[in-house]
């Protein structure tokens, strides 16, 4: 049976996620290997993000101060257990997008769960997998896509 997590551990992986929080609400995408792992693999409502490379990729390309104004990502909950040599922290995310150009008048809230995996590295925790379900979605979705329809189904 593995150990359970210690309070070292999960106050270093809440913070990690407060840094996530941060580094999107910055929109500083060159920060996410604060966060996740080199090989990290995001499923982000069935589409998948193979790498951090991509991850950033993908930031940079679709949310960008163009459509969005600013943001303020905002997670609770985390329910961190140990799965093997790994942990996993499942928690609640709300986070609200305003719009900016053509966006200008309009806000994107969204309500969901991430389901993370992480691994202790030398640089301290990392997330390698992320599993990001949307519960809702309100308001105009397009401006965290550059302007274009959303990638994954919103339903």
């Amino acid at each position: 049976m593995a150990a359970a997590p210690t309070l070292e551990d999960c106050h270093a992986i809440q913070q990690l996620l407060y840094r996530y929080c941060e580094i999107v609400d910055a929109l500083d995408w060159d920060a996410m290997g604060d966060v996740f792992s080199d090989d990290t693999v995001g499923i982000y409502n069935g589409m998948e993000v193979d790498g951090l490379a991509a991850l950033i990729s993908s930031g940079k390309h679709n949310m960008t101060r163009s459509t969005v104004a600013a943001t303020q990502h905002n997670v609770s909950n985390a329910r961190i257990s140990t799965v093997g040599d790994q942990m996993r922290c499942v928690s609640n995310y709300y986070a609200v997008h305003f719009g900016a150009g053509s966006f200008a008048d309009k806000v994107c809230s969204m309500w969901g769960v991430y389901d993370d995996t992480l691994q202790r590295t030398a640089d301290g925790w990392r997330i390698v997998r992320r599993d990001y379900t949307s519960i809702a979605i309100q308001g105009d979705e397009r401006m965290l896509f550059a302007g274009e329809d959303a990638s994954w189904d919103a339903s």
